[in-house]
């Protein structure tokens, strides 16, 4: 026991300067480690909320709770409040919706059999298309549309559509998924295909 502690004494500064290295080594391990460990969760909290905004995006104009094994089939979407109230059917509904000062503009790329029309339109003025000649922004050549189809608009810097007919349903695509447009209405997105009988249109927001 004596000769470990001769032998400290007489190299203490060896051993003090080797434990302040040691310690530095160790500390540097551990904070290498917590930032390692910091980023990657930084990373995993970008995956998460990536992965959350693409699933709040098909939840829009899908309804998740569907029963298994009817993915493929249309689908109600969920109601969607776009200023004035989602059920709101009133004249207050229809009149023309501003929104903010943004200058929102859609433009359609109207598809069919035949040919084919774009439309660059301003949606804080309502546009409507239905087979009505006199009456609609866009006129759709179908017997088997409604004269007043339906209506697209912009609320709350947002773009959105809502069925106003009866005769053919209004549908939305989205990407591989379906889903039937009502008179509450849901948003439009870039990318989204609106379906009216054998007509449809490709969607870009501008």
């Amino acid at each position: 026991m004596s000769v470990i502690w001769e032998f400290v004494k007489l190299n203490k500064t060896s051993i003090l300067i080797c434990a302040a290295i040691l310690f530095a080594l160790i500390l540097i391990v551990v904070l290498k480690k917590a930032i390692a460990g910091g980023t990657k969760k930084k990373e995993l909290k970008r995956a998460a909320a990536d992965k959350i905004r693409d699933e709040n995006l098909n939840h829009i104009i899908l309804n998740s709770y569907q029963e298994k094994g009817k993915q493929n089939e249309i689908h109600k979407p969920y109601d969607v409040d776009y200023g004035y109230g989602a059920a709101d059917n009133s004249k207050k509904g229809r009149q023309e919706v501003k929104d903010g000062g943004n200058q929102l503009m859609i433009q359609l790329i109207e598809k069919t059999e035949l040919s084919a029309r774009k439309f660059v339109l301003n949606p804080a003025k309502i546009i409507r298309i239905g087979s009505d000649l006199q009456n609609n922004d866009i006129v759709v050549f179908s017997e088997n549309v409604s004269s007043r189809q339906c209506e697209i608009f912009s609320a709350m810097d947002k773009v959105f559509i809502r069925n106003t007919g009866e005769k053919c349903r209004t549908i939305i695509r989205r990407k591989k998924e379906q889903a039937i447009v009502d008179n509450r209405g849901i948003r439009l997105l870039s990318g989204d295909v609106v379906i009216l009988d054998n007509v449809s249109y490709d969607v870009t927001i501008i």
